[in-house]
Order: structure tokens, then sequence, then C-alpha cells
């Protein structure tokens, strides 16, 4: 699990350390600054355990947002256990640090939500 919120931490630093442009990707985007929280793996998973949150899904972010492109974070989604909120978090690859991008409340499943 510590390799894990590492690889996120380090995702997010990868990922604001490439400079996009609408050249590079055919889109008017911008980098911006987000609020995120980082720490080590282990307080930012007690964090989560003593909220009661679960882990839902797990993905690899690749260099460049590519398919074949190397890894270069994990990206993590928690669940609150009563269903009403979320956590995303990126680890860095060395599994160093994890940050937090964000909880959320009031969370409806796109089934649901009409």
């Amino acid at each position: 699990m510590k390799w894990f919120f590492s690889t996120v931490a380090i995702a997010i630093v990868l990922l604001f350390s490439f400079k996009a442009n609408a050249t590079e990707h055919g889109y008017d985007f911008r980098w911006q600054s987000i609020p995120v929280i980082c720490g080590t793996p282990d307080e930012v998973n007690r964090y989560i355990e003593n909220e009661e949150f679960e882990i839902v899904s797990m993905s690899v972010g690749r260099e460049n947002a590519q398919p074949n492109g190397a890894p270069a974070y994990i990206v993590t989604y928690y669940i609150s256990k009563d269903g009403t909120e979320s956590i995303s978090a990126v680890t860095s690859p060395s599994g160093t640090e994890t940050c937090m991008l964000y909880r959320s409340f009031d969370l409806m499943s796109s089934k649901t939500a009409t």
C-alpha cells in the first residue's frame, strides 16, 4: 500500500511538471493551481481509515497521458462507507508521497442522478 500512495504523489508532481498547450493536445487547456494535501502514504492511509473510506478503484497514470506510456503515478478513488463522500488520491512511483486531490460530499451515482 505504501508504494501506491507514493506513486500517486509523484504522479501529481509529474503531472504538473509537463507543460501542456493547445497545439500538443488540440484543446485550449492550461495548468492551474489546485488545492491538494500531501503526506506519507502511511499518514494518508491512516486518515482514510479513520474517516471510514474504502477503495473503490485504482488506475495507472502514464507518461504523456498515453495508454502505452511508462507508468507515472497511481490514482486511487475512495468512497465513504455510507456512500455520500469521495476522495481521489495520487501516489508517486517512488511510494514516498501521496496527495489527496479532493474530498467531496453529496455524492450521487450517475445511475441515480437524474
